[in-house]
């Protein structure tokens, strides 16, 4: 993975327009706690027996690369 190149200063920059735009996005349509919980094309893992986080992490990791090679989560 490569880091986006910017200098600091331009970082908060970008950070900042985030929030901006984000709290733009969730006042014009409005926040339902419900949408926070679920992504569209992600399963719910179901709780398996976990070794110090292996199972459930292997299987959470799987969910979301799974979710990555679908066309609704390649980026675009």
């Amino acid at each position: 993975m490569k880091n986006i190149p910017a200098i600091a200063d331009f970082e908060v920059v970008i950070v900042k327009a985030n929030v901006v735009l984000h709290d733009f996005v969730r006042e014009r349509d409005g926040y339902k706690f419900e949408d926070a919980l679920t992504v569209t094309g992600l399963e719910d893992v179901p709780d398996g027996q976990s070794v110090r986080g292996g199972l459930t992490a292997n299987s959470v990791r799987n969910k979301v690369a799974d979710y990555f090679l679908t066309d609704a989560g390649a980026a675009s």
